[in-house]
């Protein structure tokens, strides 16, 4: 029995044995083949868990069948079997990824060779603990040289302005990139990247130079983003991901306005100064009867309201009152990704809110993505996503537009009659906080977009794509203005309902081969693309409604069907297009480089006669790195050098049918009717073309802890697509162009330093920059206008030898101590002061962008800063020139001034910047907006340096995670745009419009968040 006992013993513990295994191995720098001290390695879902000595070597005990988990600071983390340990175990360095592959456009390329000017992030960098942002172009700020991203608005869910090297167009607007999403083009009135969560992103590609974005033909001027949505793994478990913070936002900062006293001192000044300006008048002989009798008119008008002013005992900042202290953002989202042997997924829902932090604005936003491939054989892979969304903007109205107009001693809480309308405190005045209540809009997005594909191995160099992408969204708003608010007093209310459908799609097919022959190696595209987008518009309008309280947007056409005037919004447009396209790269040695791309484009927006344009390019590199006289160094560990030159081109900027006369629908003596060219076409409009020169260097140093990438770029944009002004007597009033060209020249800098692998904290700087000049070389005429700003703001224009986005404005030479009003340059020296004396200043197109990013790291514990900065760039302000006008508003009332008015003249001798307070005429030869009329006085330096982000996290040890089968485990707290150093006086030296300048835009928010990431 006893030798039973201990037999049976025996085999449980070879059993035991034989479910338990020892593994050695070795951990080292893929790139340097040295030994990673200090590595962690982990048995996923499992209790133990070693470090590597010094040599890199460790010694485990596993289950059999066990997955390990090797990490170490600096570099990507690896998932590998137990049983691959019998081989070194390469980790690759964050610091460059050289072997990544990079997105090029129809197929990927290996990083070392790439001729090409292209920049990437990662999912790392777009992590929600790292960007507390809706819209994922907001998280390229300042983290890629050459893309200058402005959030020009802290609306929620606003959408930011992006250009790439420069603007290329008449207008800035009209600069954006073209936007790529898994193959899909994304374009058309309404698109925008808060359609997708940043968090179902694996990587953002940007094609800056010619040469890179040529394949892209007709939309790749401005450059392109590429963006790769997450995918599964084959082979891979299943894990489960959770990643949610909260917190809340607020504006930073705001200026102050007059108070009671002020205010009251200011009105009585103004008018006292009109009333002296008056007798002087009165005393001129040359003075018709007529003009006598008006100016003792207004002497006794005015005389009048200073002895009716009567101010209430209180004084409300009512900026300050407009404002949300604590402004709730909230983000959540879930994923699942995994795989079989054949087949992987991905799928993940989330969603995202954020109120104003001014006003009653609200932005609310659910996404959900589905991505499934299969491996069919070993010839075919098949692969399916969608990706769905839907956006909802609430009220997001212009409180700031109430707040500036609102007098100081106006109420705090509103004040409503029995009949429930608001009361109208002074001449008719609404009550601030009484407009957002009554004022309601609303904009719902309903987006579906995502792709179908078939890998096909035709034979093992060469495989066939077949790809058709589509994306559909819908917008529907709804914009109401009571009756009873300040804007809608103009025409008795207003009631806009629009609604916007659009739907397109690309078709790609194309084959790639890959090949090498002995020393060279040859990947080659050739393929055919055609594009479609069909967008059909309706709505309508009213006005007119009864000044009764509590009426809303959805209710008012159904309440009061008999306005006093309606009209529809219907529109229809159908914009088709196709290219066939062509890439060789060519290697020789990995080391000797040369690439060609061709495309040829054709539009249904141009004429037959212009329909098809070429767009070539070509590009070469040399990696030195890889030559015998530099294998004995050890300093550096690669450079390469680069050059290229490429054509690409735009049509964006053409509005559907721009080559035909078009005729639109009118009355006439009650009958239906045509109006004769109310558009004019023009067939000889063609493409813009850019042509561009790109060189650059890629260096890498010490074992690739330094890496330094430069470029030095100048191209050229031919053909402008404008608009050119005729006279009225052809029946319309400008006609599409070709207007001229454009210059932008500069370089882009990227620098990256981090800590040795063996350094037990780890720390990284990342910093970058571009130098960017814009010139205007030719226009059909000597300068472009797009009109005259609301209410007599600067007027934007094109000039030849001026930047794209010039304002012409009056040069102000200061304040003439003896009158204390402006005096302005008399530059034709005729002694009037004309639009002939008016001057164009650059403004909007900053000099120098870039930004850097500190990361430090020890035991789990990270600190990451991002810093953003602008330099070299003006903005004019609008909310201050119109706050200098002292002048009644439509209602009988003075909108309240920024406090800057307390410095202004008030005496002979005073020496001051702003000018006296006064009303209406200022006499002979001065009109009524003397000193606040467009002038450099309101032109304001814009530079400024940001803290954008700033993260700390802690990674929970993995001994007390596995307990719970936790695989990993985050905890952050993240706050954003904590600091701005700026000479600027206005709120955001950011939020101005493309025009550079500032009118209802918002503030960007200052926000903080608590939040977690968590896999199991």
């Amino acid at each position: 029995m006893k030798q039973i006992y201990l037999l049976s013993l025996a085999c449980m513990m070879s059993v035991g044995a034989m479910a338990q295994q020892v593994i050695r191995g070795t951990v080292r720098d893929s790139l340097t083949k040295a030994p990673i001290p200090g590595a962690t390695i982990k048995v996923v879902n499992g209790s133990g868990g070693v470090t590597a000595n010094e040599k890199g070597e460790f010694e485990l005990r596993v289950p059999a069948n066990a997955q390990l988990r090797i990490s170490s600071i600096g570099f990507e983390p690896v998932l590998i079997p137990a049983t691959a340990v019998m081989r070194p175990i390469m980790l690759t360095t964050t610091a460059l990824l050289l072997n990544a592959p990079v997105v090029v456009g129809y197929g990927t390329q290996q990083r070392p060779l790439l001729t090409t000017s292209i920049s990437s992030l990662n999912a790392k960098k777009l992590a929600p603990e790292n960007n507390i942002v809706s819209d994922v172009g907001k998280a390229l700020q300042g983290r890629i040289a050459g893309v200058f991203v402005a959030n020009t608005s802290g609306t929620p869910g606003g959408t930011p302005n992006i250009q790439i090297r420069g603007v290329q167009s008449a207008r800035a607007s009209d600069a954006n990139p073209l936007i790529v999403i898994d193959g899909l083009v994304m374009e058309g009135s309404g698109i925008s990247l808060n359609s997708i969560n940043p968090q179902d992103i694996e990587t953002i590609d940007v094609l800056k130079d010619a040469a890179s974005a040529a394949i892209y033909g007709a939309r790749g001027s401005t450059g392109v983003i590429i963006i790769t949505t997450k995918k599964g793994r084959q082979g891979a478990k299943p894990t489960f991901s959770v990643n949610a913070y909260t917190g809340f936002n607020n504006v930073p900062s705001t200026r102050r306005m007059l108070s009671t006293p002020e205010y009251e001192a200011a009105f009585k000044d103004a008018r006292n100064n009109r009333l002296g300006d008056i007798e002087k008048q009165l005393t001129d002989p040359a003075l018709t009867p007529t003009q006598i009798s008006q100016l003792q008119s207004e002497r006794t008008r005015l005389t009048s309201q200073v002895n009716a002013l009567k101010m209430a005992d209180r004084s409300t900042d009512w900026i300050d009152r407009v404002k949300n202290k604590q402004a709730p953002v909230n983000n959540i989202q879930a994923s699942m990704t995994g795989g079989g042997e054949k087949n992987s997924y991905y799928m993940s829902i989330g969603r995202y809110s954020e109120v104003a932090s001014i006003g009653t604005g609200q932005f609310e936003r659910y996404t959900g993505k589905i991505d499934i491939t299969q491996q069919v054989g070993s010839w075919l892979k098949l692969n399916g996503n969608i990706n769905l969304s839907q956006g909802v903007n609430k009220n997001n109205a212009y409180p700031l537009v109430s707040a500036f107009n609102a007098r100081p001693d106006t109420p705090e809480e509103p004040i409503r009659l029995p009949n429930g309308q608001l009361d109208y405190y002074i001449g008719q005045q609404n009550h601030p906080l009484g407009e957002m209540l009554e004022n309601k809009n609303k904009r719902r997005t309903q987006t579906w977009f995502g792709n179908l594909s078939a890998d096909v191995k035709l034979h093992r160099t060469l495989q066939f794509r077949s790809v058709f992408s589509a994306n559909k969204y819908n917008v529907s708003s709804n914009d109401y203005q009571s009756p009873l608010g300040y804007l809608g007093k103009f025409n008795k209310g207003y009631l806009k309902v629009n609604g916007i459908d659009n739907f397109n799609y690309n078709f790609d097919n194309y084959l790639t081969y890959t090949n090498r022959f002995k020393q060279l190696g040859v990947n080659a595209v050739a393929g055919y693309t055609f594009y479609s987008v069909e967008q059909n518009s309706s709505g309508y309008e009213l006005n007119g409604f009864p000044a009764v309280a509590g009426i809303t947007g959805g209710s008012a056409a159904a309440a009061y069907g008999s306005v006093a005037s309606i009209s529809s919004l219907n529109g229809s447009s159908l914009e088709t297009s196709e290219a066939w396209f062509g890439r060789v790269n060519l290697d020789w040695n990995q080391k000797y480089l040369l690439g060609a791309s061709l495309r040829t484009d054709g539009s249904s927006k141009l004429n037959p006669d212009n329909r098809y344009s070429w767009f070539p390019a070509v590009s070469a590199g040399w990696d030195i790195a890889k030559e015998n006289f530099m294998l004995r160094q050890k300093a550096i560990s690669f450079l390469k050098l680069r050059a290229s030159y490429g054509i690409s081109g735009n049509i964006r900027p053409l509005a559907n049918f721009a080559t035909e006369d078009l005729m639109t629908g009118t009355t006439y003596l009650g009958e239906a009717a045509l109006k004769i060219r109310d558009l004019i076409g023009n067939p000889s409009v063609r493409w813009e073309q850019t042509k561009q020169v790109d060189a650059g260097i890629d260096l890498g140093l010490f074992q690739q802890r330094l890496n330094v990438t430069v470029d030095y770029y100048n191209k050229t944009t031919d053909g402008l697509l404008s608009s050119r002004f005729i006279p009225w007597e052809f029946g319309a009033q400008s006609i599409p162009y070709n207007v001229g060209s454009i210059r932008n020249y500069g370089m882009d800098l990227e620098l990256s330093l981090s800590s040795a692998p063996t350094s037990k904290v780890m720390w990284r700087v990342e910093t970058n920059m571009n130098l960017n000049r814009n010139k205007v070389l030719s226009l059909a005429d000597s300068v472009i206008n797009y009109g005259t700003f609301i209410f007599g703001g600067p007027q934007s224009n094109v000039k030849i030898g001026q930047s794209v986005g010039s304002v012409q404005v009056y040069n102000s030479l200061g304040v003439d101590p003896q009158t204390g009003d402006m005096v302005y340059e008399d530059r034709n020296k005729d002694g009037l002061i004309n639009i002939k004396d008016m001057i164009y200043v650059p403004i909007a197109l900053p000099k120098f962008t870039g930004g850097t990013t500190l990361t430090a790291g020890y035991k789990g514990v990270t600190v990451e800063a991002l810093f953003n900065y602008v330099v070299g760039t003006s903005i004019y302000d609008y909310y201050e020139q119109s706050l200098r006008n002292y002048d009644m508003d439509f209602f009988g009332v003075m909108p309240n001034k920024f406090d800057i008015v307390n410095s202004r003249w008030r005496k002979p001798g005073d020496i001051t910047d702003v000018p006296r307070a006064v009303l209406g005429q200022h006499g002979a030869g001065k009109t009524t907006d003397w000193n606040y009329r467009p002038s450099t006085q309101f032109v304001y330096n814009a530079s400024y340096l940001r803290l954008r982000n700033l993260m700390v996290s802690y990674d929970l040890p993995q001994r007390l995670l596995s307990k719970a089968s936790i695989s990993r485990c985050k905890v952050y707290c993240s706050a954003q745009n904590l600091f701005t150093i700026t000479k600027y006086i206005g709120f955001d030296p950011e939020a101005a419009n493309n025009s550079g300048i500032v009118s209802s835009n918002l503030p960007n928010a200052r926000a903080m968040v608590l939040g977690i990431d968590v896999s199991f």
